[in-house]
């Protein structure tokens, strides 16, 4: 026996029971065909598609009632003299 190998151990564990089989490759990354990462993604894509098209409208719509006289804004103009 070579000194760096380590010695082979059988295939039953500690407890006499017989191991599974061997883990033969690790794939990092995700299964495209499986349903529910396909219900997320898709949740995902759809509901920041909705605040993309949102926002620019929330924002012209603050900035008309800022101009349009003040009403419905949170700031009061001063009072008058």
């Amino acid at each position: 026996m070579h000194a760096l190998t380590a010695p082979r151990r059988s295939a039953r564990s500690l407890f006499g029971r017989r191991r599974g089989g061997r883990i033969l490759a690790v794939k990092w990354g995700y299964n495209p065909n499986s349903s529910s990462l396909g219900v997320d993604v898709t949740f995902l894509l759809l509901s920041l598609s909705l605040l993309t098209l949102l926002t620019p409208l929330l924002g012209l719509l603050l900035r008309y009632t800022a101009r349009n006289g003040g009403r419905g804004s949170a700031v009061t103009p001063p009072p008058s003299a």
